[in-house]
């Protein structure tokens, strides 16, 4: 399994072997026109000559082996580009940062660097950038500050980038940007439990949308939405979204799109515990991410793919790939993705009876979710120390947890269905959501019921762990006779 990540490694940063970087980087010199600025070297200083020089010097000069990673790959771009900004050429930087790549996504290279997860790059381009120039830059910099702060878990940041930006454009009337700024703004709220502000806004953007026909718009609408009422348990929506998201991905030939909803439906069939399904949809996700370079999503479907092998009790697989998908976050500064792989390798540690380690991956999962608030994620993380507790026989705690994970559940909006509980238990809270009588039964249930389940179980362990001792002595002294 690690070699076949080692060699997954390797593709992943070898997206661009067929581009002649030499020539592509003579290309770009030539639109520059740096010569007709060096003619002016009456005008300039010594070390504005420097910069100049060091700017043709990265484009035709720097070689790069061809299995570096994709960053080395465009090095000489980005290194070109600062050398412009120290002398404040600011309209040649972002030429250069405006050319698009022959890659599988066939991105503008400020936007590449995002897909590849090289957020921290990222932000230094659109902080230089920003409020250098005019408005339809400071929109692109501005959104694309929100996407970096969005996917390494600065989620109230990532709003407040995407309203800035979201300002410029309906200022400015760039109707297409609006929709894309929408989409984004979206998934913070998404991602912090403010689920119906997040439909609310992706309304809104469908409504700008049809107005001006775009169906890659629409299709990144629709996969949101599936994932929203994949959230508060309304699959039959989540379904529909997500199938309507991933034909549009498909009839236009967009590999990300096609990437993100074929997530979305494995999560559709991973909530349904359809899981032979949903790992199917998690592998076809995978496959397209490495193909594509799109670092945020084969992290998310290898980590996917972890938590399947998790509920299938093959630990193993589970630990791996989850350990990787941990890895990856940590690489990209994603907390997100750090917060949901340390909560799954807690709860399968606690499971194994290993509950020292278990405490402490949950523990710090919770730490995460609490920074970057993430309300969903931390019910999740209450619901595995739950599970804890009872494991150490701390009832009170246990029963105190889950009652706070379900609490921070209810107030998110989510429904019964999407609740991290056995579907016994589910069929008792709908059943006691009919009516008085049917409330009063629940309630004895769980009042009476079970409490007796956990003295049953209790009582269970207790036994069994007497019987081993005896078991034990009995060995020894059996050795001993003989």
């Amino acid at each position: 399994m690690t070699n076949d990540f080692a060699e997954v490694d390797l593709k992943m940063q070898s997206q661009l072997e067929n581009v002649d970087f030499t020539v592509a980087g003579e290309l770009v010199l030539a639109n520059l026109d740096i010569d007709s600025k060096l003619a002016e070297s009456e005008e300039l200083s010594i070390w504005e000559i420097a910069q100049y020089s060091a700017v043709e010097w990265w484009l035709t000069e720097y070689k790069v082996k061809a299995d570096a990673p994709n960053i080395e790959k465009v090095r000489h771009y980005l290194e070109a580009f600062h050398h412009l900004c120290e002398v404040e050429d600011w309209e040649r930087a972002t030429t250069i940062i405006d050319i698009t790549l022959n890659t599988p996504t066939n991105e503008k290279l400020r936007d590449l660097l995002i897909t590849w997860g090289y957020y921290q790059q990222a932000k230094e381009i659109f902080y230089r950038l920003l409020g250098k120039l005019n408005d339809k830059w400071d929109c692109i910099c501005l959104n694309g500050l929100g996407n970096c702060h969005f996917h390494t878990g600065s989620y109230q940041l990532a709003i407040n980038y995407f309203n800035q930006s979201l300002v410029i454009a309906q200022k400015n009337l760039l109707t297409e940007k609006e929709v894309n700024i929408l989409i984004n703004l979206s998934s913070p709220d998404q991602e912090i439990g403010n689920y119906q502000k997040s439909i609310d806004i992706l309304s809104q953007a469908l409504k700008i949308n049809k107005a001006i026909n775009n169906p890659l718009g629409e299709g990144a609408i629709l996969t949101n939405l599936g994932s929203i009422y994949d959230s508060i348990g309304d699959y039959k929506k989540a379904i529909k979204y997500h199938t309507k998201g991933l034909d549009i991905a498909r009839e236009n030939t967009n590999l990300y799109q096609e990437c993100v909803a074929l997530g979305g439906i494995g999560n559709f069939y991973f909530s349904l515990q359809d899981y032979h399904v949903a790992m199917n949809y998690y592998e076809q996700q995978r496959k397209i991410a490495e193909e594509i370079g799109d670092s945020q999503s084969f992290k998310t479907a290898l980590g996917n793919i972890g938590i399947i092998y998790r509920f299938l009790k093959t630990y193993p697989e589970a630990i791996t790939y989850l350990e990787k998908s941990l890895e990856l976050a940590i690489e990209m500064g994603d907390l997100n993705g750090e917060e949901t792989a340390l909560t799954n390798l807690g709860v399968i540690e606690v499971e194994l009876g290993n509950l020292t380690q278990g405490r402490e991956y949950l523990e710090k999962a919770l730490n995460i979710a609490k920074m970057i608030g993430d309300r969903r994620g931390e019910a999740h993380i209450l619901f595995g120390l739950s599970q804890y507790y009872y494991r150490c026989g701390q009832f009170q705690q246990g029963f105190t947890s889950s009652q706070k994970s379900l609490k921070i559940m209810a107030e998110c909006g989510v429904t019964i269905n999407a609740l991290p509980l056995p579907r016994w238990y589910k069929s008792f809270l709908k059943f006691s959501q009919r009516g008085k009588f049917q409330l009063t039964i629940f309630l004895l249930f769980v009042l009476i019921g079970f409490p007796f389940a956990i003295i049953v179980f209790f009582i269970i362990t207790l036994w069994w762990g007497l019987y081993a001792e005896v078991k034990k002595l009995s060995s020894r002294v059996g050795k001993n006779y003989y």
